[in-house]
């Protein structure tokens, strides 16, 4: 359809106006919503960045205002965060003085021991005060970069140490006691059939002054690390090298051991071949000043005389006590060896009639030692039945005895004899004593020797006396020619063979001489009734 609208009629094509454009320019101002963002954003950075100085600073004024401890302090495993110095001294008392043990070793053995027994116990005060100190006493930096450390990563404060060197000691020396072995010396073992060397072996006891050294100079140190190390000192032992001693103990293994024991009450001799395993069980190394020195056992050695004493009879037994050592060298020294028969004490059983006299003279004991063994007895009021005390018959033989010598003497036959190695050297005719003054019976021995005694009671004068025993304390009888008076008037020279002195044994002049000479102190004398 056409329209009248000149315009609309003109022929030329309309013209198109160009699009804008959507893209902006790279240089345009920004919105304020986006500058707002912008900044909330680094607001909120500069708070979570500086949160933690805020703490920091707050924390800081806390403890320094109020006077605490820093956050992070630590004494071993005791915290001290944020305390007063009153109450952290409470708090190391009670962690590190009630009940706080040491680990103490000397490397081969361990003890728990209480710290307060080796003589350590912590400064409470002054380790609160130590502590304190964290955070403090510096420039303003220093403090809060100390503070900042402890409280990221702890602080421990080394503990304020007392020690008490006594009280240490006494306990170092009574685990010295557990923990010391004796250093061994080289040695001989007897297997029954040889002999063979056992090696020394190195000892070891507690080094207790280098141990207290240690203590003194670090009790803190100590008490913080619960553990106490005791150094050792070595025990050298003194024998290492037994060469010569083996040789030694061989030659005494190689040699014949004879005991002999003499019963001079009996005049009975034994004899005992000792065997060749039995001396090698005795034998010891002992330490000697040029080396080893081969000894024997003097206790091994009792014993075996104890059992030997079973040989002997009932009353009679072999003192180990008195000749284990004497018996001891003499084996190491090849030699031949005696000992004395021991007699006990005995018992005796009233009789009817009986009087201490008599009884002195049925048993063989003068009457005032049996007195002196019953205290308390009445000596005139015996009565059947009364159990005697009768001491032992060693006591009438107080010296060494002559083993191979012998004087017997015969009452009822008025008789004396001289024994010699076992053989009769010569008889004499005696007296003894008169019924009053009876000679007592018994086994005594020559006991002083005087050239001529001098019996005031009776003014007598007695050549060669040879005294035997006494017939009451201080008053000796004994052996010696015939007597004479103060008058120079002999007397007795003709009833010899009868009963006449007053307790002494009576020989002629010559006889008496002879005897004196020939019969020293510790000879036998034998008396019978």
């Amino acid at each position: 359809m056409q329209t009248n609208d000149p315009i609309s009629s003109d022929p030329q094509p309309a013209v198109r106006q160009p699009k804008r454009s959507r893209i902006r320019s790279r240089y345009h101002r920004p919105r304020l919503s986006t500058l707002l963002l912008l900044a909330l954003f680094a607001l909120a950075a500069l708070a979570v960045l500086s949160l933690p100085l805020l703490v920091l600073l707050g924390g800081y004024s806390y403890y320094q205002i109020l006077g605490r401890l820093a956050p992070g302090v630590r004494v071993g495993d005791t915290r001290l965060d944020w305390m007063t110095v009153e109450d952290a001294a409470i708090a190391l008392h009670r962690d590190w003085n009630l009940g706080r043990e040491l680990q103490v070793t000397d490397g081969l053995q361990s003890w728990n021991v209480p710290a307060s027994e080796m003589g350590l116990s912590l400064d409470s005060i002054q380790t609160a005060r130590r502590a304190f100190d964290v955070g403090r006493r510096q420039p303003m930096l220093a403090e809060l970069r100390q503070v900042m450390n402890s409280w990221l990563r702890g602080w421990q404060v080394v503990p304020v140490g007392a020690f008490d060197p006594l009280k240490a000691r006494q306990t170092l020396e009574a685990l010295n006691l557990q923990a010391t072995r004796p250093a061994r010396n080289a040695s001989l073992y007897w297997d029954g059939e040889q002999l063979s060397v056992i090696p020394g072996e190195l000892g070891y006891t507690i080094n207790i002054e280098a141990s207290l050294s240690s203590i003194a100079g670090a009790p803190d140190l100590t008490l913080a690390s619960g553990y106490l190390r005791l150094p050792l000192m070595p025990q050298i032992p003194q024998v290492n090298d037994v060469g010569d001693a083996l040789a030694e103990a061989q030659h005494i293994l190689d040699s014949t051991l004879t005991l002999n024991a003499y019963d001079p009450i009996s005049n009975e001799q034994f004899q005992w071949e000792v065997p060749r395993q039995l001396i090698g069980s005795w034998l010891v190394i002992e330490p000697g000043a040029g080396g080893p020195v081969v000894s024997l056992d003097p206790d091994r050695m009792a014993s075996y005389l104890a059992d030997l004493s079973a040989d002997l009879g009932e009353g009679r037994f072999l003192d180990g006590g008195k000749y284990a050592a004497s018996l001891a060298e003499a084996v190491g020294l090849g030699q031949p060896f005696w000992m004395m028969v021991s007699h006990t004490a005995t018992t005796y059983p009233v009789q009817a009639g009986d009087t201490l006299t008599s009884v002195g003279w049925k048993v063989g004991m003068p009457y005032w030692k049996i007195l002196g063994a019953n205290p308390g007895i009445n000596p005139d009021a015996l009565y059947a039945g009364q159990s005697l005390v009768i001491p032992s018959k060693d006591e009438l033989l107080p010296l060494p005895v002559v083993i191979n010598k012998r004087i017997v003497i015969s009452i009822s036959r008025q008789r004396l004899w001289i024994f010699q190695d076992g053989k009769e050297l010569s008889v004499h005719v005696i007296s003894t004593g008169i019924d009053r003054s009876p000679t007592q019976p018994g086994v005594f021995q020559v006991q002083t020797h005087e050239p001529e005694a001098f019996a005031s009671v009776w003014d007598l004068y007695m050549p060669n006396f040879l005294g035997i025993y006494e017939a009451w304390p201080g008053f000796m009888n004994g052996i010696h020619g015939l007597p004479r008076l103060s008058n120079g008037r002999r007397l007795w020279a003709g009833i010899l063979g009868k009963p006449a002195s007053y307790g002494c044994i009576i020989m002629k002049l010559d006889a008496a001489e002879w005897l004196y000479s020939w019969a020293e102190n510790g000879v036998v004398v034998e008396i019978q009734s």
